[in-house]
């Protein structure tokens, strides 16, 4: 009966129907316990085999990583007496080698979250196949507490050495640091490598870019590929330049290629957060588009962190900062290297004032993505809020060495000496977003920080002139109001209110603007009480009388007409207000702006820098940025 019993255990197996398997073979596991005499080695063995992989494959993990070492511990016994059985079960089923059942073993403690138990199991292995160090890697990678780089890498290097076109590895490696040389030597030197495979060079190029934190330089060898014949409209070199034009803080151009990605393939994951938030920093509303995961999806494996960070994202954008967090936790469950899921949940401690738990987040995610922008920007505004200037300034010293390509880190830098008291802060300030301005020069917080300064030092016409060039290149919002408050200063009150009018076509909620228009009656009776003669009194008052009425048309328009200029509004989906908000309008507490950095929100035109924000401040002073500037000048 057992013999007949076992063979069909074996059929039910080999035709898949492992769900039969299970109380079958467990019936039989019982039979051979209770009864010794009939009970042979090969037969537990053959019996424990089938019943442990069958709870295997139906995902039933701690009960088939107990039965899986029991096998192991069987086979061991096995082999000590040399059993011919062994051999035979082992060719008929490669999968029940002890390679492929340790494995499974680790595949078991993962599933379980026993990872250091599974990194042990994996390194008991002597010959490890492609399969298990590519296993290993990714547990050494992601959950190897005080584990080494080398240690890291080595196992990724033991993939490329049997499978050289192992992206997956490639870009690991390079994440984790390699030379980008070493990672091209290693695998044009395979043996096993394919000819006619000249884009892999690019691709590597492009990805120890990225990860070199040379985004705008990253996503150029991308487009490069993405211009060859032969690799045209791929789905995952789209996904490439989106990301790194994201990473770049280029947020319209990375919703163009992020959305082509989309549309390429539906489902793709990897671009899938990364649109949500661009999306959002261009000013679109995420529930109107096709990003949201349907509720049936909630049933199925299909529902993944991405999704559930989806949801996060529009109830962030919605201001419900505590249902974000719940819906970002839960993001973080299923995957804590969820990077937009971290900077998410960095970024709400800050919007509900909980700085250092914040401050918390973003140096956990520094150690996982140092190549990411944003994280030494949300530590930057962190340190400014808690009047941590020295943390503060240190932060942006490094944001400046990691990123020395990028202007954003050279005008954050700059804005943090330009909140100091120093005037020799203020000349450093303006020396290093000129510096970021040199290598990009239509970076529009670069453009509003000078003009400020320029403005500080007397200059106002120099600032009228430079913003004006830059809202000819690219409309935005808080320029043109930032240009109707200088005009207004300047008395040209006219002009003032042509361009704060242009500002409230573009939002019409702009706080700033707004409060320029109703402040344009009062700079009218002001400018009429210089004025020598009673004549010229009367004709200024009835030029304020006609500055209120125009004002408040100007503001009734705004309002009425934001519909029909949503094109305009769309063209500045760069401009200084497309980062995300913390209401759907644009006003911003004073340290807001370096958090979403795309903003000058902070940036008092009334004076080149406020008071010192600690004690400390004036000590920590010139020589120490003057020192960076020079080492990077060198």
């Amino acid at each position: 009966m057992e013999n007949a019993l076992c063979t069909n255990i074996k059929k039910l197996y080999d035709n898949g129907l492992y769900e039969c398997v299970i109380p079958t073979a467990s019936l039989l596991c019982t039979l051979l316990k209770n009864d010794r005499n009939v009970a042979t080695l090969e037969m537990e063995y053959q019996a424990m085999m089938y019943l442990s992989n069958a709870n295997y494959k139906e995902h039933n993990y701690r009960t088939a990583c107990s039965q899986l070492e029991a096998v192991v511990l069987q086979r061991k016994t096995m082999l000590r007496f040399k059993s011919s059985y062994l051999t035979a079960i082992e060719s008929s089923y490669p999968q029940f080698q002890d390679a492929e059942l340790r494995y499974k073993i680790a595949i078991c403690y993962r599933e379980m979250g026993e990872y250091n138990m599974a990194i042990n199991t994996l390194q008991a292995v002597k010959a490890r196949t492609p399969r298990l160090n590519m296993l290993l890697a990714r547990l050494l990678h992601h959950h190897g507490r005080g584990v080494g780089k080398k240690e890291k890498t080595l196992a990724y290097k033991d993939v490329l050495r049997e499978c050289p076109m192992s992206l997956t590895s490639i870009e690991a490696l390079l994440e984790l640091g390699v030379e980008g040389t070493e990672v091209h030597s290693m695998v044009v030197n395979a043996a096993a490598l394919p000819k006619n495979i000249e884009w892999l060079s690019s691709w590597i190029k492009g990805h120890a870019q990225m990860y070199g934190c040379k985004h705008r330089e990253a996503s150029q060898t991308f487009q490069q590929l993405n211009e060859t014949k032969q690799l045209h409209q791929n789905e995952h070199i789209l996904t490439k330049i989106g990301n790194c034009l994201y990473y770049d803080g280029n947020y319209l151009h990375a919703e163009q290629y992020l959305s082509l990605a989309m549309m390429q393939n539906p489902y793709n994951i990897n671009a899938l957060s990364s649109l949500a938030v661009v999306y959002d920093r261009n000013k679109k509303k995420l529930e109107r588009s096709n990003l949201i995961a349907p509720l049936e999806m909630r049933r199925t494996r299909e529902f993944r962190s991405a999704h559930w960070f989806l949801h996060a994202q529009l109830t962030y954008s919605n201001s419900k900062y505590e249902r974000a967090l719940c819906f970002t936790e839960r993001a973080l469950d299923m995957d804590e290297r969820n990077i937009e899921a971290l900077l998410l949940r960095a970024g709400l401690y800050f919007m509900m004032k909980r700085q250092r738990d914040a401050v918390n987040v973003f140096q956990s995610i520094q150690c996982l993505a140092p190549y990411r922008f944003e994280v030494y920007k949300g530590l930057v505004a962190c340190y400014v809020r808690m009047n941590c200037i020295k943390e503060a300034q240190a932060t942006c010293t490094v944001a400046v060495r990691q990123f020395p390509t990028s202007a954003r880190s050279f005008t954050m830098f700059a804005g943090t000496l330009f909140r100091l008291a120093n005037p020799n802060a203020v000349r450093s300030a303006k020396r290093f977003v000129e510096k970021g301005l040199q290598i990009d020069e239509r970076y529009a917080p670069g453009i509003a920080l000078l003009a400020t300064i320029y403005q500080g030092e007397g200059d106002i016409k120099k600032a009228i002139a430079l913003l004006k060039k830059q809202v000819e290149y690219r409309p935005d919002a808080m320029l043109f109001a930032m240009l109707g408050e200088m005009l207004s200063k300047e008395k040209d009150l006219d002009a003032a209110l042509q361009y704060f009018t242009l500002s409230l076509r573009l939002d019409s909620t702009y706080q700033r603007a707004l409060d320029g228009i109703n402040a344009l009656p009062k700079a009218a009776r002001m400018a009429s009480s210089n004025k020598a003669s009673d004549k010229a009194s009367e004709s200024n008052a009835a030029a304020g009388s006609n500055c209120t009425a125009a004002a408040a048309a100007a503001t009734g328009a705004a309002a009425t007409g934001a519909a029909a200029t949503g094109a305009a509004a769309t063209g500045a989906g760069a401009a200084a207000c497309s980062a995300p908000n913390l209401h759907r309008t644009c006003n911003r507490t004073n340290h807001d702006w370096l958090l979403d950095y795309d903003e000058a929100e902070s940036l008092e035109l009334s004076s080149p820098a406020g008071p010192a924000e600690d004690a400390e401040s004036d000590t920590f002073s010139e020589p120490f940025w003057q020192a960076v500037d020079s080492e990077l000048t060198n």
